[in-house]
């Protein structure tokens, strides 16, 4: 209904595995090499078309639920550390509500597990995750600093030691096989690796559209914002702010629900950011803060390969334009930012306002008035649209509660999941009670 045209499900998934990989130089192209090596050891033992695309999808996303450097840093160490299936519970648990997910989520729970510890920990791995297991450690084995055909020896001879203990021994077999082709080896470190990897599930492909678009912007907008608690809810509000006020200003059902999606996308550029700067309990440095502020361009970056979300990319990476021109990170001015974009504008700090964060509590809602109204006289927000949701303070805000509650109970439904102490419960994002929501006309 609100797509006018499908959106291809894996070019949506490359893009945010090259935002992920941008957070540490160590792990550039680490997901996408992980996707390429799972899918060619499948090919290699004669798997179907759609659990050779499957592994791809897993491999671009399985690090998802790594939600700090340090967690990373056990990672890249060839014999991680035990705890590290923490971070495939994470995965696990983002990716599960999404249907087109379920199969690649268990995949992902499990790519930590060793081939001789299934029966110990009480679960089989499926054989998807032993493979990808398998790939993500032939990775870490690649040193970045020698060509690649010289430490072909050396990596098959240690993934060779781990048959049958850590990893399959037919898996082990089939990449045995494989590894003595150049053409493997050479694709694995080439810098057109996106496209390789692309063409070859092109004869197996999944395309969103309508509700599967905007369910996939939630997920995202979870996976984004579960990195920090005082963010946990954010986008939802968002999202559901922008959505509101569009309705009341007159766009369409249809805009109405693309600018949603929007709302749920317009921060998915921090998923290049680290968290310990997300979350820094303190104040950032310069350095920090500049790169805080990149987010708004990766969001364009990740959104731009996406043919058919051209409208929705604009809106939701420019919600940090400013119509005076000092915003970033295009510099636009009034006569460039579109109007989609001045109300995931107003609605980012509308929220932002209302929620507590480690350097301030939330404002009363005098206070976001007046705040709201000083930055229409700075011509930083448009003023129509200021006025909208001033005139419909209540009824927008009573819409903004009730999404952040239903996204603050999954959050600690997935914090109490993967750390069974519920310590990480975020500051209530509400200042004052919720009340009813009265309906509004489409």
């Amino acid at each position: 209904m609100f797509t006018p045209r499908s959106i291809n499900l894996l070019d949506f998934v490359v893009s945010i595995a090259s935002a992920v990989d941008h957070i540490d130089s160590r792990i550039a192209n680490h997901h996408k090499r992980v996707a390429y090596i799972a899918n060619q050891i499948a090919r290699e033992m004669g798997a179907s078309q759609k659990t050779q695309y499957d592994l791809v999808i897993a491999g671009l996303l399985h690090d998802i639920g790594v939600l700090s450097i340090h967690e990373r840093d056990r990672l890249l160490a060839y014999d991680d550390a035990a705890d590290t299936n923490q971070h495939c519970e994470a995965g696990y648990l983002l990716l599960n509500k999404f249907r087109n997910f379920s199969g690649v989520s268990t995949i992902i729970r499990y790519h930590h597990t060793e081939y001789a510890d299934s029966d110990r920990l009480g679960h089989v791995a499926p054989m998807e995750s032993n493979l990808l297991f398998l790939a993500d450690r032939i990775d870490v084995l690649i040193d970045k600093n020698q060509p690649i055909l010289e430490q072909v020896d050396r990596i098959v001879a240690t993934i060779a030691r781990g048959s049958g203990s850590k990893f399959d021994p037919d898996q082990v077999d089939a990449f045995s096989e494989l590894a003595w082709k150049e053409r493997f080896w050479l694709d694995v470190v080439s810098p057109t690796l996106e496209q390789v990897l692309v063409a070859n599930c092109r004869n197996y492909s999944v395309e969103l559209e309508n509700d599967d678009l905007l369910d996939f912007a939630e997920l995202l907008a979870h996976i984004i914002d579960f990195r920090c608690r005082f963010t946990a809810t954010h986008s939802s509000g968002v999202a559901t702010v922008a959505s509101v006020l569009a309705n009341l200003i007159g766009f369409s059902e249809t805009e109405c629900q693309k600018i949603k999606v929007a709302g749920y996308l317009h921060d998915i550029g921090k998923l290049a950011i680290p968290a310990e700067i997300l979350e820094k309990n303190g104040n950032l440095t310069s350095s920090e803060f500049r790169t805080i502020k990149s987010h708004a361009y990766y969001t364009y970056r990740i959104l731009e390969p996406l043919q058919g979300m051209e409208e929705i990319r604009n809106w939701a990476a420019m919600h940090h334009e400013r119509l005076d021109g000092n915003g970033y990170p295009g510099r636009c001015t009034a006569l460039t930012i579109p109007l989609g974009a001045r109300i995931i504008a107003a609605a980012d700090v509308f929220t932002a306002l209302l929620e507590t964060r480690p350097y301030r509590f939330a404002l009363h809602k005098d206070a976001v008035r007046e705040k709201l109204v000083e930055l229409t006289q700075r011509n930083i927000l448009d003023r129509k649209v200021v006025d909208t949701l001033l005139a419909n303070f209540d009824t927008i805000d009573a819409y903004r509660m009730q999404a952040q509650e239903e996204a603050q109970r999954e959050y600690l439904q997935f914090r109490n999941s993967i750390d069974g102490t519920g310590s990480a419960k975020p500051q209530a994002a509400q200042p004052y009670p919720f009340v009813a929501v009265p309906a509004l006309s489409s």
